[in-house]
């Protein structure tokens, strides 16, 4: 998921930094030709049909899927290699067939498709992305609305008078909107794993990286390791044995209920270290929750639930976030406050 966003994001700056180039140093020499953005448009639906394929995990068990994007990938290429052998002087008509019914036609067809691939990945309710879809449907909305407004007032950006860049316009302003929907749902959320913008000077060194199989002989290994580590770190120094305890049978005993059942899901631990702080990262495959929606212990109606109360320990000791699937935790220690929950000596 995360090469394919950053594949998808890339090949817009690079499009896009292309166009800047292209108009202000080669007088549109690129532009000029009315080949050139429909061929830039196949190539940036391919990388958006993958991110959907991709997003937020790909489905094992609907292979329909791959199966029709694998076909649009092929119909794409298809149409790029008759438009690219064809010559404008020799067959001017089969060029305007191309540019005015084929280009449109794909692109009208990928986006079908990629709505598809999202429907059918939302009937499978994951909890966390569920809402934040239903807003990028808002935003490709107000991104469609405002490239109309913008066609129909071209003097406010001369280069909309040329029809083919109407839908890089569309897609530049659907992903800006949408990317900033997505930082005000997840980035600036409590709950969410985000850092301050300190954590870049931070100078973190990644000091363990271990996978283990979803299983309970594979969650005893990895908190050997753990144990190993917490050991020839000398962590005892400024936190206890006692809360690491809980750290380590908390995350990975979480990850090995909810993390998949699948032969090949999978348990990834990474632990960071700087100066003063070490940052705990358990990952699984499973489907992930709600953070927000955890039940507070504390209640009057929990109280004789015996389950539930691990992740509000944590809470109250560490600093704890999850990603947006809620398949990835994060355990942030600050070595100079060990002392306010260290246990005394006896």
């Amino acid at each position: 998921m995360k090469v394919s966003f950053t594949a998808m994001a890339a090949f817009i700056c690079i499009g896009n930094f292309g166009l800047i180039l292209d108009t202000s140093f080669f007088h549109s020499y690129l532009l000029e030709n009315p080949h050139t953005a429909p061929t830039i448009l196949v190539c940036f639906n391919f990388s958006l049909l993958l991110f959907g394929l991709q997003f937020p995990t790909y489905f094992r068990t609907y292979p329909i899927l791959a199966i029709c994007v694998s076909l649009l990938f092929g119909a794409g290429s298809t149409l790029l290699l008759i438009d690219w052998a064809l010559s404008n002087d020799m067959n001017p008509i089969a060029n305007q067939i191309l540019l005015m019914y084929f280009y449109p036609g794909f692109y009208s067809l990928s986006y079908f498709l990629l709505l598809i691939v999202v429907s059918i990945k939302l009937s499978h309710s994951f909890p966390a992305i569920s809402r934040f879809v239903s807003t990028t449907y808002l935003c490709v909305s107000l991104a469609f609305l405002s490239t109309t407004i913008l066609t129909i007032y071209t003097n406010w950006i001369p280069l909309t008078k040329k029809y083919y860049l109407h839908f890089l316009l569309f897609n530049d302003l659907g992903f800006i909107f949408c990317f900033v929907a997505f930082l005000f749902h997840y980035s600036f959320s409590r709950d969410y794993l985000t850092h301050p913008f300190s954590f870049l000077f931070e100078r973190q060194k990644r000091i363990f990286e271990a996978v283990s199989d979803v299983s309970k002989d594979g969650s005893k290994r990895l908190k050997e390791k753990l144990w190993d580590l917490y050991q020839r770190k000398n962590w005892k120094s400024f936190m206890d044995s006692f809360w690491f305890q809980i750290l380590v049978d908390e995350t990975l005993d979480n990850a090995l209920e909810h993390g998949g059942k699948r032969g090949d899901d999978t348990i990834t631990v990474h632990v960071f270290e700087s100066r003063r702080y070490i940052d705990f990262f358990v990952i699984d495959r499973g489907k992930g929750f709600n953070p927000r929606l955890v039940p507070n212990p504390l209640e009057a109606d929990r109280k004789k639930v015996p389950s539930g109360r691990g992740l509000h320990i944590l809470r109250k000791v560490f600093i704890v976030r999850w990603n947006f699937l809620g398949n990835e935790i994060n355990i942030r220690i600050d070595k100079e406050k060990g002392g306010e929950w260290s246990i005394p000596p006896q």
